[in-house]
């Protein structure tokens, strides 16, 4: 195994932060979320978390307990340290209004140690706020302030009113597939799970890869592991959203762990995760009611928030001795609970509330409404009488129906404020209102507002339920989510159509098809959502497309792969119930995954680009697996000599250099794109023939190019030149994004072949998509040395520019390559290891590309420009006639038609029973 100092250089090469207590790094800002890394230094120390400051208020904060592979494998701890933080616009506000810098802490006790600083550029919507300023209770609960002051501000209550309460939820049919015990890998896809495991928590063990190290079927002893896995390790990789657990396995998680002879228990789960946190574990006294309430404490208010749990993981009897009153408190007005008294200690801007006086009292009561506002159970532990008083009306002091937690944010403000200056604040907001006249409560704060602001915030203050629960007692973020309203359409199209990606191109390819079709010729409806959960990929560099909001479909068009359909059950608005729905899957193995088996029973139809993709489901599913073909997007107007010039700029390749061109998404696996493979290919194809000369091709002579061989006077083979002149050049994206430790690997060894030969060079930069167009079509061949291809844009967009394309002769792409339009090369069929690729199930196989082959096929393309421009003619004519949007479209209306004639079909049959 690497050491550590190797495997942390393996982190970038990142200078690690050292403190104290920790060490830790901020990779900085990715896809909209600050990311990085803290790990306490001492083994058994209690997770970190991790807080956002704007001059000193501490407006957000997570746990670092983030699984990351590159940790683990660097020897940090067992990688369960990294930390996720959404840039919300809320954040993006506060931190423009305070010269866009925020700072990261690591929260340890009561102190908070300095860890970075980041600097927030983004534009935000909506008013400035006003500068921080005051005491140190003002600015820990400034974000609970600034939340009620923005969600009851008049403005926001015209265009979006809070709230209703309303029922939990009944699970759809596709919801309960997800809890249902199915083992959807027993022979027959019959079997049933042992209990308490579920199908999403089962399909989450193969989705990540865990399958072999849990595997609670063939040993028993796993299953308490691997839920402690899910909950401690899959469930922080949502980070906000919570993940799906039935009911049965909450109840077996929060069963008592009862020990004989002990007065007191705590949950199964909670003692899980208690046998890591040392202090507590070595002090353990189930008699002694202090220690019990300290454990009871780290669990419900520290531990199962970091975990997700604390909606659903804090057991009755557990929140119970929470907000029980210690005796010293009883009888007395405004009495604080275990939960409170602990709170008040723990926490450094609380503890100046005197508790032996009331207004003290009163005022820790007040200060934990507003951080529930964050932090909703913990008003599960609060004593009922202090919080109904808190929230009850005051005949006198106000006039019914206002809340005395109005009255009550008087006291606090005084604190917070601080000295006051002798003029108005110059940039007033609704904060700044609120307490600007310190005698008047906030406007509009009643108990139903508290408890419409706790609503959007996924909490329901009558019954102290949080809306995560279904009606069956299941755990399901989707249950909080409105159900889709408005006027039905006809065809719902759901997927990444903002991503800078193959699938957000497959997306928005789909839409423009059947606009095409059914849309503009038959008069259907057609809608757009735009999901992108787990979808990594950049936005913003994409062709423009919109998208609205969910609405009921009669048929639901999923461009989303089958190892994340689950996620599209789980964690989007319900709207399949009463819907045919159809998903449309990309694959590059010719088998489905073990993870893939769920999210194809959740849909009604899978759809496919190739006949490669039919080859890989039909015979796995008994859902209907139709080929509809992909296809291309529209040219925008680009120019030989543009696009040389720009293909120029980015690699510096001589004007007269035969240039072979790769393009690839990192994200996509860089083992599956097989850049070594073409590096390979090209040393052996063109050998150096000593130091290349500069600015030009070492002979002196023009090699034929492709792309100019189109026209009416190709060159001939006689001026083929020396190898010096030949150039290739890699275009990938997210490469610095990628942290796999086998994908880093074979970069390192991309590095070293890019080192030793000059004529080869590499851009790592996401483009704008007419740029991207750009660059293929200066270049005079297109490569594509794939060991497997579910579909394969790279290739057949350089077809559609003109430019001759080389590929491996296996999967995907072999819908549109042939020997009359492309250069293909021979492969032999390997069997894949684990390290491989995703989701590798023994015996799956894919294509390991013949480099020598492919190196005489490259000097072919180069030597011969009059075969190069026949059949670079060849294959633009066939994509332009087989794969355009009309040809494609007339593909999925043909489809489309048949569904919709038999649903009506149905609906007739119905109506006349």
């Amino acid at each position: 195994m690497r050491s550590l100092a190797d495997g942390l250089r393996k982190l970038r090469a990142r200078v690690v932060h050292h403190h104290g207590g920790f060490r830790g790094y901020v990779d900085g800002l990715m896809g909209g979320e600050i990311v990085g890394w803290v790990q306490p230094v001492t083994a058994g120390q209690q997770m970190l978390r991790v807080g956002v400051f704007v001059q000193g208020a501490r407006i957000h904060e997570v746990a670092a307990n983030v699984h990351r592979r590159d940790l683990e494998k660097a020897g940090v701890g067992e990688g369960r340290h990294g930390f996720v933080i959404p840039v919300t616009p809320e954040m993006t506000r506060i931190a423009l209004a305070n010269s866009g810098r925020v700072d990261l802490r690591v929260l340890s006790g009561d102190r908070s140690i300095f860890l970075e600083q980041v600097q927030i550029v983004e534009a935000a919507p909506g008013a400035e706020v006003a500068p921080l300023r005051g005491s140190a209770l003002r600015k820990r609960l400034y974000g609970g302030l600034e939340l009620l002051a923005e969600r009851l501000s008049p403005e926001r209550l015209r265009t979006m009113p809070l709230p209703a309460p309303r029922p939990a939820p009944a699970c759809s049919r596709a919801q309960a597939r997800l809890f249902a015990p199915r083992d959807y890998m027993a022979p027959g896809r019959d079997g049933r799970l042992p209990a308490p495991l579920f199908a999403y928590a089962d399909y989450m063990r193969y989705r990540y890869r865990v399958d072999a190290q849990f595997d609670p079927a063939a040993r028993p002893g796993d299953m308490a592991h691997f839920l402690k896995f899910y909950l401690g390790s899959y469930a922080p990789m949502r980070r906000s959203l919570r993940v799906p657990m039935s009911a049965e396995t909450i109840a077996w998680l929060n069963a008592p762990q009862v020990i004989g002879g002990q007065p007191r228990h705590l949950s199964r789960a909670a003692w899980s995760f208690m046998m890591e946190v040392q202090p507590i574990l070595h002090s353990i006294d189930f008699h002694n009611p202090d220690w019990y309430a300290w454990a009871a404490f780290w669990w419900a208010v520290n531990h199962s928030e970091a975990v997700g749990g604390e909606d659903c993981l804090v057991p009755d009897y557990m929140a119970a001795a929470l907000s029980h009153v210690p005796e010293r408190f009883a009888g007395q007005t405004w009495a604080p609970s275990e939960f409170m008294v602990r709170m008040h200690a723990e926490t450094a801007e609380l503890s100046e509330l005197p508790l032996d006086e009331e207004d003290g009292r009163r005022r820790l009561a007040c200060a934990l409404l507003i951080m529930a506002l964050f932090r909703p159970d913990f008003l599960r532990y609060l004593p009922r009488d202090t919080l109904e008083a808190a929230l009850a009306p005051r005949q006198g002091l106000l006039p019914p129906p206002e809340a005395q937690l109005a009255t009550l944010v008087r006291g606090p403000l005084r604190l917070l404020r601080g000295p006051q200056p002798p003029e108005p604040d110059p940039t007033p907001t609704a904060l700044a209102e609120f307490g600007a006249e310190l005698d008047r409560p906030m406007p509009g704060l009643t108990r139903a507002a508290y408890a419409g602001v706790l609503r959007q915030q996924g909490f329901e203050l009558d019954g102290l339920r949080f809306a995560t629960l279904t009606a069956e007692g299941h755990r399901l973020e989707a249950a909080r989510l409105p159900v889709p309203g408005g006027p039905p359409v006809d065809i719902q199209i759901i997927g990444p159509v903002k991503k800078a990606s193959g699938l957000g191109q497959a997306t928005r390819l789909s839409a423009a098809c059947l606009e095409a079709t059914l849309g503009r010729e038959l008069g259907l409806t057609i809608n757009t959502v735009d999901y992108s959960l787990d979808n990594p990929a950049p936005e913003g560099f994409s062709s423009e497309r919109d998208a609205g909001d969910y609405r009921p479909a009669r048929v639901n068009l999923f461009h989303i792969n089958a190892e994340s359909l689950p996620l599209s059950v789980a964690y989007q608005p319900e709207v399949m119930e009463g819907s045919y729905n159809i998903g449309y899957v990309f694959w590059e193995l010719d088998s489905p995954a073990a993870c893939h088996h769920l999210g194809l029973d959740l849909m009604d139809e899978i759809w496919v680009s190739t006949q490669y993709g039919v080859e890989i489901y039909r015979p796995h599913t008994d859902r209907p697996v139709v080929n509809v073909g992909m296809s291309y997007e529209a040219l925008p107007e680009i120019t030989r000599t543009g696009a040389r010039a720009f293909l120029k700029e980015k690699t510096g390749v001589p004007d007269d250099a035969f240039v072979f061109a790769v393009t690839f998404d990192s994200f996509s696996f860089v083992q599956r794109k097989n850049p070594l493979g073409v590096l390979q290919a090209f040393a052996q194809a063109f050998p150096m023939d000593g130091p290349p000369a500069s600015g030009s091709a070492a002979a002196g002579k023009k090699p034929a190019s492709g792309s100019e061989a189109i026209g009416d006077k190709p060159a001939s083979s006689s001026e083929a030149v020396g190898n010096n002149s030949v150039r290739l050049v890699i275009k990938t994206q997210n490469r610095a994004k990628v942290t796999c430790p086998v994908q880093m690997a074979i970069w390192e060894q991309v590095d070293a072949a890019l080192a030793a030969d000059p004529r080869i060079s590499l851009v790592d930069e996401t483009l704008r998509y007419e740029d991207l167009l750009k660059f293929k079509k200066g270049a005079d061949a297109y490569i594509s040395l794939h060991r497997s291809e579910g579909w394969g844009f790279g290739m057949i967009e350089a077809m559609n520019l003109g430019v001759p394309v080389l590929a491996t002769g296996y999967s995907g792409n072999m819908d549109f390559c042939d020997d009359r339009t492309c250069w293909l090369v021979d492969y032999r069929l390997v069997e894949l290891t684990q390290d491989d690729y995703i989701f590798v199930v023994p015996g799956q196989k894919w294509a390991e590309p013949d480099v020598a082959h492919a190196a005489r096929q490259m000097r072919a393309m180069r030597d011969d420009p009059r075969e190069l421009a026949r059949r670079a003619r060849a294959a633009r004519a066939r994509v332009q006639r087989d794969f355009s949007e009309a040809a494609i479209g007339r593909r999925y209306a043909a489809r489309m038609r048949q569904i919709l004639a038999e649903l009506d079909g149905g609906a007739r049959c119905r109506a006349a029973e």
